[in-house]
């Protein structure tokens, strides 16, 4: 099976896509796209213009929902993939705790499990793991950095309900 990438450049940062015909693998959010070229060794390189367009509208401020997109998690763990998928029920330009992830999940007590598995999120932006804080409004963590979480967030927040 083919493995190819795309790459795109959203307010002056890199945001590389690694896809096959099984679905979305894996996104690396970086601060400068130069810095995502030893992720693209042996790789074939092939646009997705669906995604690159729905990204593009993300970065511009439209709610863009990403359930539909077809998602590989062949490398994750089941309990992993329950958080993820608890995770895109969280509306555009709101945020939910680890703690109610966990409930979700029906693993009450596992909200510092959930922030590892979404930590560990392949998918960052597509599935939103960046509308999880911590249950006193603090940011917790997030893969691609705090930086890129609260961008995220405040380009969310300030377009709820504008061009979705």
């Amino acid at each position: 099976m083919n493995t190819y990438y795309t790459t795109l450049n959203a307010h002056q940062r890199g945001i590389f896509i690694l896809y096959s015909e099984e679905g979305l693998k894996f996104v690396k959010l970086s601060s400068k796209l130069e810095e995502l070229t030893k992720e693209i060794e042996n790789l074939t390189q092939r646009s997705d213009l669906r995604l690159e367009e729905d990204l593009k509208n993300y970065f511009k401020g439209k709610s863009i929902l990403f359930r539909d997109y077809k998602l590989d998690f062949s490398r994750i763990s089941e309990f992993q993939k329950k958080v993820l998928m608890a995770t895109l029920d969280i509306p555009y330009g709101e945020t939910r705790s680890y703690k109610w992830v966990a409930i979700q999940i029906g693993k009450d007590k596992a909200y510092q499990a959930v922030g590892q598995a979404l930590h560990n999120n392949p998918l960052p932006i597509i599935i939103p793991c960046h509308r999880v804080i911590k249950e006193d409004g603090k940011l917790g963590g997030f893969s691609g950095g705090l930086d890129w979480k609260k961008r995220l967030l405040t380009l969310e927040q300030k377009n709820v309900g504008i061009n979705s």
